[in-house]
């Protein structure tokens, strides 16, 4: 019988899973527990720990760029306070392209009457009185958030703008440069625009608004507001702000009054005369204030920017001419002052006189010889009677004295592109040349300097640097004076009071009568120069009339200088009249009262 098969035990089937429920319980457990330890320590990170740096990187993130609040300049006046220049608010219009077609607006029933970046552009154009293809220009320029839609509009119009509601349209300020005057003192005034580097649109180029930049600019400010998504600032949001410092106000001394009637009879009589151009200049005896600088042709800075060049600055301290007779002066005054004449010496005067070393000199027109006292001389303006006086001096005194009135210097005006003049030294000098010096010819002069000299001689003699600024005000209101010029004594008080009476001899009784003022003793002369041209000859006349009122008590100088007058060159034919009427509207205006005695006069005549 075959053997029984054989058979492998049975193995026994243990009923226990190889992991245990309850264990993977525990482990699912273990792992939602480090999960939510990890969630509430970064939770308690976030909300306890950082919470600060977090809410200040969002606050960030939700900031607009800053923004650069201008400072407007501070405005320019005349001596009174009135505004000469002054800074007006303007805004620039700018886009965002990227949300400017979200724009909806609807009319008064509710429905939508304009929308997108068709109904942004018709809106914007048309009040904005724009090209609309330039607005869709600036609406749709792609891959900026800033575009300028349009500039220098006035915040009234801003306003309405505003009102649109266009999402994007948001505005800058800036600060537009207004002289409510127009013309009035142009060249003295000056203009603004940008600086030389580009950073500054505002900057002072010309006059008084580029000496003075530093004290008329601000401080500009800055801001950052906090913005939403689509880029509006968000209401009650964060503001970091600081404000914009104005810049100090400049009082002048000019006399605005003074300054408009100066340069409408300095244009009138520009047109009168055919001339190249005229300037008037009033200055205050005693204390050197320019109470008018007036020029014509002269510039609007409003629209300088289509002004020719040339007429941007200021003549009556730019441009130089030969004095002429004006001169004779300051010749007067070294004879007197050193001793060599006196008011009533004697010189025989001819037509023509010829020096010791052969040169011939004339006077202007033809005469019999005549007998003249060194007043006389002066009063009738005769350059050979001058030319013999001036003789008494050495080279050396006549440099002397024509230094000590100013010439060859810059007086320091507040003003740029100021001319010294042209005095050689007295070596220089050819023998011709220490002649003609005596009478204004082979010396250049500007027309404040000239002035100067006849502000020197009613000032007893004491030459005080003419001053245009009178001070600043601070944008709390605190002035602050400029400090007097001081005074250096040109020639002693009988001297000044010498030649004094003798000016007053030539508009009672000499070639001055055209200046004279009915009530006031003036004091004055006429000058009349063949004029310098660019080839190094003559061309035409520099005219002049230059003087002072009350003579018994003088209070303001008046000069008058006409370039290349083609109707009329004498001095006391063209420059005359027009001192006449500014020192007239300048004495009754500041009150001045009318002389109480008759000049006393030196004999013309021996």
């Amino acid at each position: 019988m075959p053997p029984a098969p054989h058979h492998r035990p049975a193995r026994r089937v243990d009923a226990r899973p190889l992991v245990r429920p309850e264990r993977r319980a525990r482990l699912l457990l273990a792992l939602v527990l480090a999960v939510l330890v990890v969630f509430a320590g970064r939770l308690v990170q976030v909300q306890a720990v950082d919470a600060r740096a977090v809410a200040d990187q969002a606050l960030a993130d939700r900031m607009g760029l800053e923004q650069v609040l201008l400072a407007p300049r501070g405005e320019i006046l005349d001596a009174d306070g009135d505004v000469l220049a002054t800074s007006v608010e303007r805004r620039d219009v700018v886009a965002d392209p990227v949300i400017v077609g979200e724009y909806s607006r609807t009319g008064d029933d509710g429905e939508v009457v304009s929308s997108g970046v068709d109904g942004a552009v018709d809106d914007l154009a048309g009040l904005l009185d724009l090209d609309p293809a330039d607005v869709r220009s600036a609406l749709t320029r792609e891959g900026t958030r800033w575009s300028v839609v349009t500039k220098g509009i006035t915040p009234e119009l801003w306003a309405r703008v505003d009102a649109l509601g266009v999402p994007g349209i948001t505005s800058e300020q800036r600060w537009a440069r207004e002289y409510p005057g127009g013309p009035l003192a142009g060249n003295v005034l000056g203009y603004t625009g940008y600086s030389a580097s580009g950073d500054d649109e505002d900057a002072g180029l010309g006059g008084v608004e580029a000496v003075m930049d530093d004290e008329l600019a601000g401080t500009d400010g800055s801001q950052r507001v906090e913005r939403g998504r689509m880029g509006q600032a968000i209401p009650m949001g964060e503001n970091d702000r600081v404000d914009p410092v104005p810049g100090e106000d400049v009082r002048l001394t000019i006399d605005r009054d003074l300054q408009w009637t100066a340069q409408e009879r300095a244009s009138a009589m520009r047109e009168e005369a055919d001339a190249e151009w005229v300037s008037v200049v009033a200055l205050e005896v005693g204390t050197g204030h320019v109470l008018a600088l007036a020029e014509s042709p002269t510039v609007d800075p409003n629209d300088f920017a289509s002004a020719d060049p040339s007429q941007l600055g200021s003549r009556a301290v730019s441009d130089v001419f030969e004095p002429g007779s004006t001169s004779k002066v300051v010749t007067a005054a070294a004879a007197l002052e050193e001793g060599v004449v006196d008011p009533l010496s004697r010189f025989t005067v001819p037509y023509t006189w010829e020096a010791p070393n052969g040169q011939s000199f004339r006077d202007s027109h033809h005469h019999e010889v005549e007998h003249k006292t060194f007043a006389g001389v002066i009063g009738e303006s005769s350059n050979t009677g001058t030319v013999q006086a001036g003789d008494r001096l050495t080279r050396e005194q006549r440099h002397e004295y024509m230094e000590r009135f100013g010439f060859g210097q810059r007086t320091g005006i507040e003003l740029p592109g100021e001319t010294a003049g042209i005095l050689a030294a007295a070596d220089d000098w050819d023998a011709r040349q220490q002649y003609t010096v005596l009478f204004g010819q082979g010396v250049s002069v500007n027309a404040l300097q000239a002035a100067e000299v006849y502000a020197t001689i009613a000032n007893d003699g004491v030459r005080i640097p003419p001053r245009l600024v009178a001070g600043t005000v601070d944008p709390d209101g605190t002035e602050h004076e400029a400090a007097p010029a001081a005074g250096v004594r040109a020639v002693s008080e009988e001297t000044a009071q010498q030649v004094s009476t003798m000016l007053e001899g030539v508009v009672a009784e000499g070639t001055g009568d055209a200046a004279a003022i009915d009530g006031y003793r003036v004091a004055g002369k006429t000058g009349t120069a063949e004029a310098p041209d660019a080839s190094g000859g003559y061309s035409g006349y520099t005219s002049s009339f230059i003087g002072y009122a009350p003579a018994d008590d003088p209070q303001v100088v008046v000069a008058v200088i006409v370039q290349r007058p083609q109707n009329g060159f004498y001095g006391g034919q063209v420059a005359a009249p027009v001192f006449k009427d500014v020192m007239t509207y300048a004495l009754t205006s500041r009150g001045v009262p009318p002389s109480t005695e008759p000049a006393r006069l030196y004999p013309q005549d021996w």
